[in-house]
């Protein structure tokens, strides 16, 4: 069987490129899903991106103080779940199981920061939910 052809457009962008060669290398893809490869590097790409936004000094950050003092989640955090959910339902159509999916979904306990990050947006909600009703 014959290896995909790589698009131009992933062949133009080094991080997209190796992602291709990498879901290419023990794979066999029909000529039809090319395109599904191909948006499967685009939204890792995306992630990867969102990832290199919000570390800083080595370190990664989930929120930000804006110029009035309130605490923000960044963006990108909202980003990051589009992309591994579209990531994940790529995997499912194009049939790659690399054993995520018999993993049991167990939950850990959240961090401090992740508790106060979560504190914040919902106060920061409930302000706006209250200021919405006048």
């Amino acid at each position: 069987m014959k290896k995909l052809k790589k698009p131009e457009a992933v062949k133009n962008n080094p991080f997209m490129s190796k992602k291709w060669n990498e879901l290419n290398k023990n794979r066999h893809f029909d000529p039809e899903q090319a395109q599904l490869v191909q948006l499967l590097c685009n939204w890792h790409a995306v992630l990867n991106q969102c990832m290199e936004d919000i570390t800083f000094d080595g370190e990664m950050q989930v929120a930000y103080e804006n110029k009035m003092g309130d605490i923000k989640a960044f963006p990108q955090i909202e980003t990051m779940k589009k992309a591994s959910h579209e990531i994940r339902q790529l995997n499912r159509q194009l049939g790659i199981y690399d054993g995520d999916e018999e993993v049991e979904d167990v939950r850990k306990e959240p961090t401090a920061t992740e508790k106060v990050l979560k504190l914040v947006v919902h106060n920061r909600q409930a302000r706006a939910a209250g200021e919405n009703r006048s």
